[in-house]
């Protein structure tokens, strides 16, 4: 297990300090679209965006995945870490802002943000970012909450232009082929943060082979 360091000021310390204490805030489960999405696969090399404490990227490596995880929160890091040292798994967490990290090319079978929620210039060079990470035949699975999440106590930011819809994934995913598009209304038990009837988007894009 290792931990990389390139961090950036960008929020860095409201994240520390929302994980800076012995519970996990979003839960040790693993979220719910996803692990049944990744039980479908071969698994592969994966990478997980904005990880948190580690339980997508705990779950991912308990099924067999090569598992890198990245977030700007050191203090995340370490509780993930932790976590998996407990559980005998392993992953390569990197502690790096995602303005600043270095997504190398056509490297993952799949890139997973659950709910990894930007600002629109910087979402739109992440999403550009996860698509060039993507092997040929890779896929983007995404879930993320909805405009109409604004407003709701169940999660997500209180920013409408943070918050996702259809027009906005099929633009910045132009160039992947769309598996699954999907909005709902559904009931989140994601630890303290992510509780209650949400809506939220859910989005798989596959990466066209050569």
């Amino acid at each position: 297990m290792v931990i990389q360091i390139a961090t950036s000021p960008l929020m860095k310390e409201f994240w520390d300090a929302r994980y800076d204490t012995d519970q996990f805030v979003y839960g040790t489960e693993p979220n719910r679209f996803l692990a049944e999405e990744l039980v479908k696969l071969q698994p592969g090399r994966i990478l997980l965006p904005g990880e948190g404490e580690g339980r997508n990227a705990l779950f991912a490596a308990s099924i067999g995945w090569s598992v890198d995880a990245m977030d700007q929160s050191r203090t995340a890091a370490k509780k993930a870490l932790q976590l998996a040292n407990d559980k005998n798994l392993n992953i390569n967490y990197m502690v790096s802002a995602i303005e600043t990290f270095t997504f190398k090319k056509e490297l993952y079978d799949v890139v997973a943000p659950v709910f990894v929620h930007l600002a629109p210039t910087l979402r739109n060079l992440f999403h550009a970012r996860i698509v060039d990470a993507l092997r040929p035949g890779g896929k983007i699975i995404l879930e993320a909450f909805h405009k109409s999440q604004l407003g709701r106590s169940s999660g997500g930011p209180q920013s409408e232009a943070m918050l996702y819809d259809r027009k906005m994934l099929l633009e910045d995913f132009s160039s992947l082929e769309v598996v699954q598009m999907q909005e709902l209304v559904t009931e989140l038990n994601e630890g303290i943060f992510h509780r209650g009837r949400a809506h939220v988007l859910r989005y798989i894009g596959m990466k066209p082979a050569k």
